[in-house]
């Protein structure tokens, strides 16, 4: 048994058995995939409040952004219980660090995190 793939047989007949384990690992690993859409990347954290008011400035603060930076993306999250938003869709580190630079005068204390982004059409 190999990497939980068995194969036996003559020159005639080829016989493989799968591993169970291998298998639902395998079926596991589709499952967490379709739940992350886009690919993995890296996104600027530029607002994360919680409490009274944290959701209309939340939703502020994207607007203002977007309005500053009308060619880059801006994403609402909740994670409870943080009311959080993020900017930029970075394929690399250095990508997002430039992005970074640009935004930090008018968004004080970004955060780059490593996030799954969505890839643009000319991509």
């Amino acid at each position: 048994m190999l990497a939980g793939l068995l194969v036996s047989g003559s020159q005639d007949e080829l016989s493989l058995e799968l591993d169970t384990m291998l298998e639902s690992n395998y079926y596991k690993l589709l499952t967490s995939n379709k739940k992350n859409s886009g690919v993995p990347g890296f996104r600027i954290r530029i607002f994360s409040k919680s409490g009274v008011g944290a959701k209309e400035e939340q939703q502020r603060i994207r607007a203002r952004f977007l309005t500053l930076y009308p060619d880059v993306d801006a994403y609402y999250r909740y994670d409870e219980p943080y009311f959080k938003v993020y900017v930029g869709d970075c394929r690399t580190k250095s990508e997002a660090l430039l992005l970074y630079d640009r935004i930090m005068r008018n968004f004080p204390s970004p955060i780059v995190v490593d996030d799954y982004i969505n890839l643009k059409d000319d991509d």
